[in-house]
C-alpha cells in the first residue's frame, strides 16, 4: 500500500492545528511542518503528534515556504492541508484504496476544498453559498459552504514542487513532469471563515504587498490579475485600478469567468449597466454561474428601468437555483423572488407583486433587502400606512437609527403622529446620541 506524508506551513496554528492533525492521525506516516514563527505551542503540539518540525523564514512567498515543508517527505505521496482545514473521515477511508488503484501516469488528485461560512450569500469563485447540512461537528455553526478544487495531494517526485508567491501550485510542474492531475471525490473541510477575524486590516495590507510583488514577478498569469482587481476594491477602494487590473487579466485569458463576473460588477457600480449585460453574456448559462449571470442581468436591466426583461431574468435565476443540485439556502430562493415581486408591482401586478414580496421578508426577516422593497413598493402604490407598518414590522428583526427614522417619517406621511413620536422616543433610547432622531423629535 502506498505510504502518505502530510506536508503544512504553520504559524500560531493552535487548536485548529490540532484539529487538522487529529483528522489525518490514522492517515499517514509522516508529518512534516514548517513553522514561519509561531509564538504559541504550535511547535510542541506538533511534535505531540510525532512531526518534523522545520524552522522557516518568511520571505513572502508561499511557495518557498511550502518547499521547505516538502523537501524532507520521505512517503510515496504527500497531502497538503493548512491549519484550519480537516480531511474529511470519508476522504481518510478512501484515500489508501485510491493510491493503491492510481495509474502511472497519474501524479496528482484535485480535493474539493469545502468553505464553511456564517453568511447566506458567499461564494467562492463561481460557487455559490449552498446550504450547510453537514453533520460534521465543527460545521454545524456554518449556514453554508462553497466549494472549489485545488491539487492536494500530489506523488512525491524531484520534478514535482510549488511554484507561485501566491496561489502556490504544483500543477504546472505535474504537467511538466508529463503526468497528469485529476479531479477525485476526496473534501478538505475549511474552517477558517467561521473564525473571528482579527488584525484583518494589517493582513489584507500585507496580501496587497504579496500580490502586487507577484503580479511584477509573473505578469501573464490572469488569476493574480483578479485578486489584485478584489484587493484594490475590497481594501483600496479603488474601483478604477480594479477595473483596469480585471481588463488585465480578461486580455491574457478570456475565458476567465469569474474576471467576466467581476467586470460586470465593477461596471454595474460605475452605472455602465449595459456594457455590464454584455461582460455578463460571457459567462455560461448552467451551474452556479448560469444562476449568477441571470440574477445580475436582472438587476442591471432593472437599474435600466427595464422592469419586465428585469422580471423575466429573475424568474429565471429562481428557475435555475430551484434545480440547483446542491441545494441552495431558502434565504437565497427569497431574495430572488423578492427581486420578481418588486418588478412585478413596477409594471402593475400589483396583488401578485406584494404576495411575492411579503412571502420573502416572512421567510427571511434578517434580511433588510426584502423588507426594503416591499417598503419601497408600499410607497409607489401610495399605501403610506402599510408602508409605515412595513417600517414598523422591520424593527422587530433589525435595528438601527436610520430605520427608526424611516418608519418615523412612513408614519408621519400616513398621519399617524403620536405613533411616529412614540417611535422617535423608542429609537432615542436606544441611540441616546443620535442627531439624525432628535431632528425630527421637533
Amino acid at each position: 500500500m502506498p505510504t502518505i506524508g502530510l506536508s503544512m506551513i504553520v504559524k500560531d496554528g493552535g487548536d485548529d492545528l490540532r484539529h487538522c492533525l487529529n483528522s489525518v492521525r490514522s492517515l499517514v506516516e509522516q508529518i512534516v511542518i514548517a513553522d514561519t514563527g509561531s509564538t504559541d505551542r504550535s511547535g510542541d503540539l506538533a511534535r505531540d503528534f510525532g512531526a518534523t518540525v522545520v524552522p522557516c523564514t518568511w520571505n513572502d512567498h508561499f511557495a518557498d515556504a511550502r518547499n521547505v515543508a516538502l523537501a524532507p517527505v520521505t512517503t510515496d505521496w504527500v497531502l497538503v492541508l493548512d491549519a484550519d482545514e480537516e480531511l474529511s473521515p470519508e476522504a481518510a477511508a478512501a484515500m489508501p484504496d485510491l493510491l493503491a488503484n492510481t495509474p502511472q501516469h497519474v501524479a496528482g488528485y484535485q480535493l474539493t476544498i469545502r468553505n464553511y461560512a456564517h453568511e447566506i450569500f458567499a461564494s467562492v469563485v463561481g460557487s455559490l453559498g449552498h446550504r450547510n447540512t453537514d453533520s460534521y461537528a465543527r460545521a454545524k455553526s456554518a449556514l453554508t459552504y462553497s466549494e472549489h478544487r485545488i491539487c492536494r495531494l500530489f506523488r512525491r517526485h524531484p520534478a514535482i514542487y510549488f511554484t507561485g508567491r501566491l496561489h502556490e501550485a504544483v500543477e504546472l510542474q505535474i504537467h511538466h513532469a508529463d503526468f497528469k492531475s485529476i479531479a477525485s471525490e476526496l473534501l478538505i473541510l475549511h474552517y477558517g471563515t467561521l473564525a473571528e477575524k482579527s488584525g484583518y486590516d494589517q493582513k489584507q495590507q500585507r496580501y496587497y504587498r504579496m500580490l502586487r510583488a507577484a503580479v511584477e514577478e509573473t505578469p501573464d498569469l490572469p488569476h493574480l490579475w483578479v485578486q489584485l482587481a478584489l484587493t484594490e476594491r475590497n481594501t483600496g477602494n479603488n474601483l478604477d485600478a480594479a477595473l483596469e487590473c480585471i481588463r488585465r487579466a480578461i486580455a491574457l485569458h478570456p475565458g476567465e469567468f469569474d474576471a467576466w463576473s467581476l467586470l460586470s460588477g465593477y461596471l454595474s457600480e460605475k452605472k455602465q449597466h449595459k456594457e455590464a449585460i454584455e461582460a455578463l453574456g460571457h459567462l455560461p448559462d448552467s451551474g452556479d454561474w448560469g444562476i449568477s449571470k441571470a440574477w445580475s442581468t436582472g438587476d442591471n436591466l432593472h437599474d435600466l428601468g427595464r422592469f419586465k426583461e428585469a422580471r423575466s431574468m429573475y424568474c429565471l435565476a429562481l428557475e435555475r437555483a430551484k434545480k440547483s443540485p446542491a441545494k441552495l439556502p431558502d434565504e437565497f430562493l427569497g431574495a430572488i423572488e423578492s427581486r420578481i415581486g418588486y418588478t412585478e408591482v413596477r409594471i402593475g401586478m400589483h396583488t401578485v407583486g406584494l404576495r411575492k414580496l411579503v412571502r420573502a421578508r416572512d421567510a427571511a426577516p434578517t434580511i433588510l433587502a426584502n423588507h426594503e422593497r416591499l417598503m419601497k413598493a408600499y410607497v409607489l402604490i401610495r399605501d403610506d400606512r402599510r408602508a409605515a407598518e412595513a417600517a414598523e414590522a422591520t424593527l422587530r428583526h433589525l435595528s438601527s437609527e436610520q430605520l427608526y427614522g424611516r418608519a418615523a417619517a412612513l408614519l408621519l406621511r400616513a398621519g399617524e403622529r403620536e405613533r411616529a413620536q412614540r417611535l422617535i422616543e423608542t429609537g432615542m433610547r436606544q441611540y441616546p446620541e443620535s442627531v439624525y432622531l432628535r431632528s425630527m423629535t421637533g
